[in-house]
């Protein structure tokens, strides 16, 4: 009999060679997401940039009542699919010389040119300037 994973799921230790490299924001159809960058290599050995957005948060359960009683408790946002967009990055430097990445995202077409360097942007900045960047990745 197969177990029934709906409403489930499951957290492990990651034992790839990821790595957060950016964090920030991304508007989508107006509503504004919180997103990071990870580093990665996809399945041919080529670096990427996968980018992922917050769903939720855990804190450590203070009220722990029994040993059935779970470690953690917090909030999970529901997400609903409408569908898939695309999305080109430019690799940017603030005025105070800080690296950063632009986003735009747009709906699938025939026209799917992001050559207007005047287009508005979605920015994701990089947490430290020590740590590996954008930059690094060769796009």
């Amino acid at each position: 009999m197969q177990r029934d994973n709906t409403n489930s799921g499951i957290l492990y230790k990651n034992t790839d060679d990821w790595k957060i490299i950016q964090q920030g924001k991304l508007n989508i159809e107006g509503e504004e997401q919180r997103i990071i960058g990870v580093s990665r290599k996809n399945k041919d050995g080529q670096p990427m940039v996968e980018l992922y957005r917050a769903i939720g948060t855990l804190k450590k359960n203070e009220d722990k009542q029994s040993e059935k009683s779970p470690n953690a408790k917090g909030v999970v946002n529901k997400i609903k699919d409408n569908g898939a967009m695309t999305i080109s990055a430019w690799k940017e430097t603030s005025e105070a010389g800080n690296p950063y990445t632009s986003l735009k995202i747009r709906e699938f077409s025939s026209d799917s040119s992001f050559s207007d360097p005047n287009s508005e942007r979605n920015v994701v900045y990089n947490k430290e300037q020590n740590e590996e960047t954008v930059d690094d990745i060769d796009w």
